[in-house]
């Protein structure tokens, strides 16, 4: 049945109508006059007392109301009344276009710097005033089509940073390197590596020289490739590429597979060695994939890092393929903490003679991070001592070292 048939009279629909209709004028009259007035027009609301004094529909609309959220109001400038009354095209500009003879003046400068001082190069003193080397040697030769005052504020305030930083002197630069009893050990593990083209596994905390160590031997030894990981090249992926890069490979595609062949073309009968620093942001698989380069081409691999690295490996729950990497271990250097002798070899880098302030460093070298924080600890009591123009002394160590935390 159609629903025009079903409403209209007789209809099913329409017999509900009705018996309903018949049923609220007997039984609830008030609701049928109330209904009957909305059908017809007479009242438009859906219930006419809604809107009366304690009905709950005004107690809803009172209540919303009270809760709303009022306006924020305004807040005043954090500027000067006389700058929050000017207009922005009003406000001064301290920028001044410089003079012919100041471009001319600048550009004599630059070069004469690059030329007496020969770890000035262009493309340093580019990378520092923050303009492109094309764009600083078309400066210097007077024929930059861009704008030469941008280019020049930048150069004029690199200069003055510069004026800066050698009005006041360098500051104190601890001893480049530091041979220790811990780097020797480091040292022997990174040549054992290389020569018998073996894995080794170098554990230890933080601020033991580790780094500093293999970059000093990275220096010293040919065909050694330093790659530092992080967090984010932790995985297969980002391992290869680093390692690629580390390698001098460029170009590459972003293919695992692809990246392994070029590093294997790359590394096979160099007799080299590879050394993954921070080795405890490898995940599993990207252990597995490094233990693939040293099975095929037979170059030395060092995992360097911290004690994770190793349980990795050694632990109970260690991934299964784990133990053909752990198996091919040929030697494993654990440092605990910083020596005694670690501790003398860098005093006497620093021309420390006085026996007090010995024993205040061999205290400092007890400490976590312990080597790292000696040096920076060494190096602010060289600047407070620089100050006051004298020698390193036990009250310049005390005050770095109680600044740093290292000492109450």
């Amino acid at each position: 049945m159609s629903v025009n048939k079903a409403t209209q009279p007789g209809g099913h629909l329409a017999n509900r109508r009705a018996w309903l209709s018949d049923y609220l004028q007997t039984s609830c009259p008030d609701r049928y006059r109330s209904n009957v007035r909305i059908q017809t027009g007479v009242d438009q609301r859906s219930n006419p007392r809604a809107g009366k004094a304690g009905s709950a529909l005004l107690k809803r609309q009172q209540m919303r109301a009270s809760l709303a959220r009022q306006p924020l109001k305004p807040r005043p400038y954090l500027l000067p009344k006389e700058m929050r009354l000017m207009s922005v095209t009003t406000l001064p500009t301290t920028t001044t276009e410089l003079s012919p003879e100041h471009l001319a003046a600048l550009r004599e400068r630059v070069r004469v710097l690059v030329q007496d001082d020969p770890t000035y190069t262009q493309a340093r003193i580019a990378r520092e005033a923050d303009v492109s080397s094309t764009t600083l040697s078309q400066f210097l030769g007077g024929t930059y089509a861009g704008s030469v005052q941008n280019v020049a504020r930048k150069l004029q305030n690199w200069t003055k940073a510069l004026d800066e930083r050698t009005s006041t002197g360098r500051l104190p630069e601890g001893p480049e390197w530091v041979p220790t009893p811990t780097s020797e050990k480091i040292l022997a593990g990174l040549r054992y590596a290389q020569m018998a083209g073996d894995v080794v596994l170098i554990v230890g905390g933080a601020g033991l020289g580790k780094s500093k160590t293999i970059q000093r031997y990275t220096k010293t030894a040919p065909n050694v490739w330093h790659v530092e990981l992080t967090p984010a090249t932790g995985s297969v992926m980002g391992c290869l590429q680093e390692i690629a890069i580390a390698l001098g490979l460029r170009d590459l595609t972003n293919s695992a597979a692809f990246l392994q062949r070029a590093i294997f073309q790359r590394v096979r009968e160099t007799n080299g060695l590879l050394v993954l620093d921070e080795s405890q942001h490898l995940s599993v698989p990207a252990l597995d994939q490094v233990r693939a380069i040293n099975d095929q081409t037979g170059i030395g691999l060092v995992l360097c890092g911290n004690e994770r690295v190793y349980t990795q490996m050694s632990g109970g729950n260690r991934a299964p393929f784990l133990d053909r990497l752990y198996s091919r271990i040929g030697k494993k250097i654990v440092l605990k903490k910083a020596t005694v002798g670690d501790a003398d070899a860098i005093i006497a880098a620093w021309g420390i003679d006085d026996s007090p302030c010995r024993d205040a460093i061999r205290q400092i070298a007890a400490t976590p991070g312990a080597l790292r924080v000696l040096n920076k600890v060494l190096r602010l009591a060289a600047t407070y001592a620089k100050a006051q123009g004298r020698a390193i002394g036990c009250n310049e160590i005390r005050h770095a070292a109680t600044e740093l935390g290292v000492m109450a």
